[in-house]
This record gives C-alpha cells, sequence and structure tokens, in this order.
C-alpha cells in the first residue's frame, strides 16, 4: 500500500510538472493569480531606446493590492517617484522641489506608471487580441511569450512570463516593429511586508507640499476658465505623443498651467500670463528663434534632458523634456490660441 502511494504521488508530481498552459487557459490563470496576491516587490533594469541612442534606467516598485503603490525611476544623476495612497497619486523629482498630484476621483480609470509590472498583465487582460506564443526560451529560461497590441497605433508589447508565476520578468515594447524599451527583472518577491510610509508623501517641509502639490487635474475647457490670457496649446507634437494632463497652480504669486504630455517622447509644458521682467538666461544656454521670437535652449548635465524658455509677449513657456533641439523648436513653434486649435 505505501509503495502504491508513493507510485501514485510521483506520477502525479510529473504530471504536475509536465503541464502546461494553452492559449485558453493562460488569461484565466493570470488573473487568479493576481486576485490572489496580497502585494509584491520588483526591481528592475530599463533600456528605453530613440534616435539619440539608448537611455538606461534602474527602477524599483512596490505594489499592494488593490490600489497602493510606488515606483522610483533613476538614472545616474536623476529620479522620479510616483506614490499612490489609494486616494490620489503624487510625482516628484527629488532635490528640485518639483511636486504634482494627480487626484484618482477625477480619474477613475487606472493611472498605471510607468514600467509597472503589475500595469502590463492588467493591459492583456483587458487588450482586444492577444497573441499566445507558447514555450519560448531565452537566455536559458524557458517562459510563456504573450503579445498585445500598446495604446499607440503600431505598438506591440511582449510579455515573457514565468512558468511558475505568470509575472513577466522580460517586457519589450515595439512600435511598428521597431523597440522602444525593454525590461529586465532583476528581483521579484510576491506577498512581501511592506511599510507603510513607501505610500505615503514627505516634502522637505509641511509648507511646501501645501503650495506645491495641490494641483488639480483639468480639461482643456476648464483650463481657460479664467485664465487672464489665451491659453496655449502645441498642435505639432512628436509621433505618438498625447496629452495626459493638465494642472492649474500658483507660483510666487503667478499661476502657473502644466501640460504634461506622455507616450514615445514625453515632455512638460509650462505657461504662465507674460511678466514685465524675463528671467530666462542661464548658465551653458544657447539663443534659439520660437517663431519671430527668442528663446534660450539648454541640456542638463547628462545630455538626458532639455529645457527650452521663451515668451510670445503674452505667455511666458517652459518647456521640458528629452527632446531634441529640432524637436522643442517645431512643438514651441506650434503654439495656438485654445480658440483656434482643434482637437
Amino acid at each position: 500500500m505505501p509503495r502504491k502511494f508513493l507510485v501514485g504521488l510521483l506520477l502525479g508530481l510529473l504530471l504536475l510538472v509536465g503541464c502546461s498552459l494553452s492559449e485558453e487557459e493562460i488569461l484565466p490563470q493570470i488573473k487568479r493569480k493576481l486576485e490572489q496576491l496580497d502585494s509584491y516587490y520588483a526591481q528592475l533594469n530599463v533600456v528605453v531606446y530613440s534616435f539619440e541612442g539608448e537611455q538606461a534606467y534602474q527602477v524599483k516598485q512596490w505594489q499592494e493590492f488593490p490600489s497602493r503603490w510606488r515606483v522610483e525611476v533613476q538614472t545616474h544623476d536623476e529620479a522620479q517617484y510616483f506614490i499612490c495612497d489609494g486616494k490620489q497619486i503624487w510625482v516628484y523629482q527629488p532635490g528640485i522641489d518639483d511636486y504634482y498630484r494627480l487626484d484618482l476621483s477625477r480619474n477613475p480609470g487606472e493611472l498605471a506608471p510607468p514600467f509597472m509590472l503589475s500595469g502590463y498583465l492588467n493591459q492583456l487582460l483587458t487588450a482586444d487580441n492577444f497573441n499566445f506564443g507558447g514555450e519560448k526560451e531565452l537566455d536559458g529560461v524557458t517562459f510563456y511569450v504573450v503579445s498585445f497590441p500598446g495604446q499607440m497605433q503600431g505598438e506591440t508589447i511582449k510579455l515573457w512570463l514565468d512558468k511558475k508565476t505568470l509575472f513577466p520578468l522580460v517586457v519589450e515594447t515595439f512600435l511598428d516593429d521597431k523597440p522602444l524599451n525593454r525590461l529586465d527583472v532583476k528581483t521579484l518577491e510576491l506577498n512581501p511586508e511592506i511599510e507603510e510610509k513607501l505610500f505615503e508623501f514627505e516634502a522637505a517641509t509641511e509648507q511646501q507640499a501645501t503650495t506645491q502639490c495641490q494641483y488639480e487635474q483639468l480639461t482643456l475647457e476648464e483650463a481657460s476658465k479664467g485664465w487672464p490670457v489665451p491659453v496655449f496649446v502645441p498642435a505639432s507634437l512628436p509621433e505618438g505623443s498625447f496629452l495626459y494632463v493638465i494642472s492649474r497652480v500658483p507660483e510666487q504669486e503667478r499661476e502657473q498651467l502644466i501640460f504634461v504630455y506622455q507616450g514615445r517622447k514625453p515632455f512638460t509644458l509650462v505657461q504662465y500670463p507674460a511678466a514685465d521682467k524675463k528671467q530666462f538666461t542661464a548658465e551653458a544656454a544657447q539663443k534659439l528663434l520660437v517663431g519671430s521670437f527668442e528663446g534660450f535652449y539648454r541640456q542638463n548635465k547628462s545630455n538626458d534632458l532639455a529645457t527650452l524658455c521663451w515668451s510670445n509677449g503674452i505667455s511666458d513657456f517652459i518647456l521640458t523634456g528629452s527632446l531634441s533641439e529640432s524637436e522643442m523648436a517645431v512643438i514651441a513653434s506650434s503654439l495656438q490660441t485654445l480658440q483656434t486649435y482643434t482637437l
């Protein structure tokens, strides 16, 4: 009797190990595992491909389901943090006092931070279609491979899923078959204990948090109401870029409108009512014509972030992003008032 029991147990283990998921089973199994998960922590390396070359990032992310998460994106000399406490999302850059807040009550849909592993799985689960590639080997490891359309036209996201956890350990994104980015997971911990403070925003002082973080999400129409001058919107955008959020914030007794664009070429456009005294000049800045107006263009020390400042006499503008000088000039020169802008 014990011998039969051992034989049956071994056969059961062999069947379990040898079992592979089919195309019909993969999505229900991913959904089931996500629903059973309380939390996770991951470290990953990210490479973003662009015309200017490769950009490397180190990313840490924590998630406590259903709605609290933290993502830290680090380059060799800069960092950006995304923190969600379940009610609002804080985005800030340590060391430069640059903060803003996204209110989730104004955006009932999910606002996924960059490179979020669970976000890719949720995109897969809600995709209109997907392609199941079965089992494939990568660097000596066997994965399940699934691909599905991304948010941009022509974009494809390819997930290399761990066979046990069904979490992506490699993520590749393509646009018209050209690589956009690649994520490689170096550490993945499921159901770890996560400290509460990781999901709390901590500004340098309470006053800074109060004055700098109360950004309110607006529509284009809401942004123009009560704005003392015309609102300007770029008519020309880099391919795949789209308007993500608009905020209106007081700063040094002069309000500013902040337009955040996401996509393949993310950037931020800030506009103020024109000031009498301009303070655009900066060390290492070069002059750049924006239409018939003079602007000042400069890059950071690592040459992966640029800023263009100019005024058209009605408004002062600051354009910031990982953009080339020519791309910035095109965006800046295409500004139109909201009355003439066509959605």
